[in-house]
């Protein structure tokens, strides 16, 4: 597959390294030197030094042989514009757009044929950690499931025994899909054996999260009921409205879904004027202003009592640090917006419950658009190091008619879910047959092509 990608930011980059990964052709382009050269640094691709709103440059760079043009600047005019540019002359190239602004976001706009919200991505992940319970990242996977990164703990039901023994558990609706262990990462089998200090990701119904919970920490209840939302600006706002979805109506509201009802929400900020267009928006949320690392603030307005802290302001660092204090002042979970996953095990260290990085679900979002094959949905997981693909088996695919127990490859990867005749999602097991137009969730080693081509087709 041939892509170019318009902006060599941190994002660019990212999709640019996870393209090369599996093989792809890919053209990096931007107009400036610091990151032009940043890039030739780092990845084994062509990188151009131009501006990208131009159809010439983009010629140059190999628009008539390409599948895709990706438009990442800063800018969304032109993001929309390269689209524009592009439609014309060659309609069948697909067009993403990176766009930040509400409105343009809401409606259909010339020659884009999809566009990504990078606020609107976050905000979604850091609300489905919240709603349940905010344990670890959770993946959202169609049908109702989700992969939930979850903490081994020593008095859990995850620890010290061979994983193909919590089949007898009470209730066990679950199957663990990764490992993770100390800097290792690695597909599990069932005679694997999970030690506290361990993380696993594990599937289970959005309806049995609740339950896998409180086998995994002892959690009684995993709905906060009591969050405190620190920064009011964009990604807080959202997370709030969020939040008070079904009680008040807006594009963000229906495109959340509902939130969960009773609960007590407070957003916090120290700039004065956000806090007043805040409190002006938002009815029956409390909006404190003040520097929320002042411990007197945090008495006196009872932070530390809080079920949840969110920490979704513009500054990365300051999330990590005001999540990690407030952890240590008493708060049950937190959550904290970061700018990439690479900052996950520091997250950990200071105790943050769950780390939402900003820059990967832009890249998951644009990659489910690229990968073709029938890859419907594609989430990155483990720091990047595996992913949790969607696909539909293809009609030429060398899987088709075969049991799952023959086609399996220990450590290569896992079949989560299976979809046959238009039925729902469900677990399969080894005498499961795959046939052609079954929908699969499987996770995978990242750039792993050669999996994604055995079951969507061509290999």
């Amino acid at each position: 597959m041939k892509v170019i990608i318009i902006g060599a930011g941190f994002t660019g980059v990212q999709l640019a390294r996870a393209l090369v990964a599996e093989g792809n052709d890919v053209a990096l382009i931007d107009k400036d030197d610091g990151r032009v050269r940043n890039a030739r640094n780092k990845l084994d691709c062509t990188v151009v030094q131009a501006e990208g709103n131009s159809l010439k440059t983009l010629e140059d760079a190999g628009l008539p042989s390409a599948d895709a043009v990706v438009a990442l600047t800063e800018d969304d005019e032109v993001n929309m514009v390269i689209c524009a540019l592009v439609a014309p002359s060659y309609p069948d190239v697909l067009k993403i757009a990176r766009v930040r602004n509400d409105a343009c976001y809401s409606g259909a706009m010339t020659g884009v044929d999809s566009m990504i919200h990078p606020d609107v991505e976050a905000a979604a992940a850091i609300c489905r950690a919240m709603n349940h319970g905010a344990v670890g990242n959770v993946v959202p996977i169609g049908g109702g499931f989700g992969i939930a990164s979850v903490p081994v703990v020593e008095c859990g039901a995850l620890a010290g025994v061979p994983l193909w023994t919590l089949a007898s558990l009470p209730g066990w609706r679950y199957l663990v899909a990764y490992v993770e262990s100390g800097k290792e990462a690695f597909l599990p089998g069932g005679d694997t054996v999970l030690s506290p200090g361990d993380r696993a990701g594990v599937l289970a119904s959005y309806a049995d999260m609740p339950a896998l919970m409180k086998l995994v920490d002892g959690s009684v209840d995993a709905t906060p009921r009591r969050v405190a939302v620190f920064g009011a600006g964009r990604i807080g706002s959202l997370v709030v409205e969020r939040l008070l979805a079904g009680r008040q109506t807006s594009f963000f509201g229906a495109l959340f879904g509902g939130g969960a009802k009773g609960r007590e929400i407070t957003l916090v900020d120290g700039d004065e004027g956000l806090c007043r267009a805040a409190s002006q928006r938002f009815s029956g949320v409390r909006v404190l202003c003040g520097e929320i690392t002042d411990t007197d603030f945090i008495r006196d307005e009872g932070l530390d009592t809080y079920d949840l802290m969110v920490a979704a302001s513009g500054s990365y660092e300051r999330n990590l640090v005001i999540a990690s204090y407030l952890k240590s002042r008493g708060v049950a979970k937190t959550i904290a917006l970061t700018e990439s996953a690479e900052f996950d095990d520091v997250a950990r260290k200071l105790g943050v419950d769950v780390a939402v990085p900003m820059r990967g679900t832009v890249v998951d979002s644009v990659m489910s658009h690229l990968r073709g094959g029938g890859v419907t949905a594609v989430h990155t997981v483990c720091n990047g190091r595996f992913e949790v693909v969607e696909c539909d088996v293809a009609q030429d695919s060398k899987v088709v008619g075969r049991a799952l127990k023959d086609i399996s490859r220990r450590g290569e990867y896992l079949l989560l879910l299976r979809s046959a005749g238009g039925k729902d999602l469900a677990m399969p097991n080894g005498d499961t047959i795959i046939s052609a137009g079954d929908h699969v969730v499987l996770v995978l080693r990242a750039g792993d092509a050669e999996i994604v081509r055995l079951f969507g087709g061509g290999a």
